[in-house]
């Protein structure tokens, strides 16, 4: 295969049909479905397998009105059990209302999503009280609607981002530019060597730049020297080896390097090493002469309850987002790139689409990508829903026009991810920081850490604080300085106490104020290099037999290092003295229940199963004698399979929020077992 062969361009074909046919009929219609069996020749039981795994999608007509209140976390703590209750006691034949997990507007809970027949498009109320969704209601069944609230009008004043270096003017894409620049001087430097040492004449010297850039696809040179050095310097192989030359793309990696940049969806992967994977996973399909074509792919699905940072990215920043999807495609040389965005998200969806046409415009992406001489497409897959879509595997299989079930790993998404091609998937955020690194240096970026720690991040915090919301903050900042500063959450509601901390919605369980000893803090933690560096800097005695969760610094290695579920995401749910964690466990433990993709068994009857029993529990049916010598074994037996057999994380995350609460507010426990 020429190394300069144009890629076909891949798109989903199912799942955007099923979102246009629900669009259009308020429902996946039985006719329209199948007229577009016939048209597509996509097997209709098919479609019909795909389309009965999303909750978006609805196979019969809906009411005149539907309405979705959110029902995890921090809606929760703000009554929306009682208010769906309420909603459904008064609400008539016209009107469906049902619970649904996390919306994502954590921070002005309870969120509720109002759909009335007819309409194009969805509307939020956030915050608001039942009486005032009763009167929003009785207007859309008047025709009358209400005004939504907007994410977009969040704040009076936006926010300024460090995150952004184009400090909210419009973005001219330069690191994008300074990328190019240096891919073709790496070209030109190759020019040189084959001119004046291997002997190519200006012809062919020429072929080269135009096969390198892949400027010219027609009627390439089938010239074997011409051919043999484009794929030497793609390669990064015999001549054309070194940073000078084919490898010129280490130096931009090298800059993540320095900047400690990671991911930020969880797993704290080092961007730079899915970034190579993926560029030599390109490479060796050139040596091998296959399908060269690679994918970036954008995870803003962010449908975990207490997270909602990539929301204001990608709605204020989404110029950042695109240039780094462009950027990531140079250096890897993949060929297109994809913004996963969770559909809740319609003015998120709405704004990376307008970006895409600017950038389109100036020729930085896009079919007629002047800027970098080769096309690279870059669209917006609007989810369709699913929390299990936030893990990358079942996200690539739900591009693929399939059930969004997690694979069985390995291989890896880097070598087999999107049509079984090396796909890079990461998070909004961590593609957020690159221009930044880029342009301003990895030192710089690493500069902007706190205590010794490297970097920036956002984080959401909602829950029992005086100011839930999106914060971008110094990495080491302590956790008293988020929820206590001035400028960030400003303390907690009616100055309670704090009593407990989800660090990573519900997949990182719940931490007391306090760790102790067979408590939260690790075995010998007096000889913790990690414990020893806190206290120090903290000025508590090494010897301390407990320490402060507020005095724990924002970092992911120090968590893990410290933290009993070693866990720090970027949703942190705060709990103020006062609530039952048992209650706030069999919520968590009710979403687990609700959106395990049933793929495999442990994940699907364990979730049920731990649901179920937190339920008898808080009813009270459960007594101390059999909780403590039966039900206990029994779900640290059952957590071990749940953790060792479960496909993916999410699985893996299902006994945290019972096993925590269990160690760490047995008397919210106790409160509710019989003698």
């Amino acid at each position: 295969m020429s190394p300069t062969v144009p890629q076909p361009v891949y798109a989903p074909v199912l799942v955007p049909a099923l979102q246009r046919i629900q669009q259009q009929f308020g429902y996946l219609q039985k006719s329209a479905l199948e007229q577009f069996s016939k048209e597509s020749g996509i097997p209709l039981q098919q479609i019909q397998a795909v389309a009965s795994f999303f909750p978006h999608f609805r196979i019969a007509p809906p009411k005149k009105a539907t309405v979705h209140v959110c029902r995890d976390m921090a809606c929760q703590l703000a009554g929306s059990k009682k208010m769906i209750a309420d909603l459904k006691a008064k609400a008539g034949d016209q009107i469906d209302i049902k619970g649904v997990s996390c919306l994502g507007r954590c921070d002005r809970a309870p969120a509720s999503c109002v759909s009335v027949a007819g309409s194009e498009h969805d509307s939020y109320y956030l915050g608001r009280t039942t009486q005032e969704l009763e009167t929003i209601l009785a207007a859309a069944l008047s025709h009358s609607a209400s005004a939504p609230d907007l994410d977009v009008n969040r704040f009076k004043t936006p926010p300024q981002f460090q995150i952004d270096p184009y400090a909210g003017k419009p973005s001219d894409y330069a690191a994008v530019r300074r990328a190019v620049a240096a891919r073709n001087l790496s070209i030109q430097a190759a020019e040189k060597i084959l001119g004046e040492k291997l002997g190519l004449g200006p012809r062919q010297v020429e072929e080269f730049r135009q096969g390198a850039v892949g400027e010219k696809y027609e009627g390439f040179s089938e010239d074997p020297a011409v051919i043999g050095a484009v794929r030497a310097w793609q390669t990064d192989s015999g001549w054309a080896t070194g940073k000078e030359l084919g490898g010129w793309s280490e130096g931009i990696f090298e800059e993540f390097e320095l900047g400690g940049l990671s991911g930020m969806g969880g797993a704290g992967i080092p961007s730079a090493t899915k970034l190579r994977d993926v560029r030599d996973a390109v490479r060796s399909a050139r040596r091998r002469e296959t399908d060269t074509r690679a994918f970036i792919v954008v995870n803003g699905d962010e449908s975990e309850p207490g997270t909602f940072k990539d929301r204001e990215l990608l709605l204020r920043c989404p110029h950042l987002i695109l240039e780094a999807v462009i950027l990531a495609g140079l250096t890897t040389e993949a060929t297109q790139g994809f913004i996963y965005i969770r559909h809740e998200y319609t003015e998120q969806i709405e704004s990376c689409r307008a970006e895409i046409q600017r950038a389109e415009k100036l020729g930085v992406c896009g079919q007629n990508a002047s800027v970098l001489g080769r096309p690279f497409p870059v669209s917006v897959f609007a989810s369709p829903g699913g929390y299990i879509c936030g893990e990358q595997s079942a996200l690539i299989e739900a591009m693929s026009d399939r059930r969004g079930e997690p694979r069985n790993m390995p291989p890896k998404l880097e070598t087999n991810g999107l049509q079984d091609l090396p796909t890079i998937v990461s998070n909004v955020e961590t593609y957020a920081w690159m221009p930044y690194i880029y342009l301003n240096g990895g030192k710089t970026y690493a500069s902007l850490g706190v205590n010794g720690w490297k970097g920036m991040r956002f984080f959401s915090v909602s829950g029992d604080v005086k100011r839930p919301g999106v914060y971008e903050v110094p990495m080491g900042l302590t956790l008293r300085e988020l929820l206590y500063g001035r400028e960030y959450c400003g303390g907690l509601v009616n100055d309670l106490p704090l009593k407990a901390l989800a660090p990573s919605g519900p997949s990182g369980g719940f931490l007391p104020a306090k760790l102790k000893p067979k408590a939260g803090l690790p075995r010998d933690h007096e000889n913790n290099k990690s414990w020893i560096a806190l206290a120090a800097r903290r000025g508590i005695a090494p010897t301390a037999p407990e320490i402060d969760i507020l005095d724990l610094e924002l970092d992911l290695n120090l968590f893990r290092a410290l933290s009993p579920t070693q866990a720090l995401g970027a949703g942190l749910v705060v709990y103020a003295e006062g609530r039952d964690m048992a209650e706030q466990a069999l919520n968590s433990l009710e979403f687990y229940s609700n959106e395990s993709c049933g793929k495999c068994v442990p994940c699907r009857l364990g979730s049920q199963k731990f649901a179920s029993l937190v339920t008898h529990l808080i009813d009270g049916k459960l007594d101390a004698r059999t909780w403590q010598e039966e039900l206990l074994p029994m779900i640290k037996e059952m957590s071990g399979v749940i953790e060792l057999a479960s496909i993916c994380g999410l699985g893996r995350s299902v006994p945290v929020p019972l096993r925590t609460a269990t160690a760490y507010f047995p008397e919210d426990i106790a409160k509710h077992l019989s003698k």
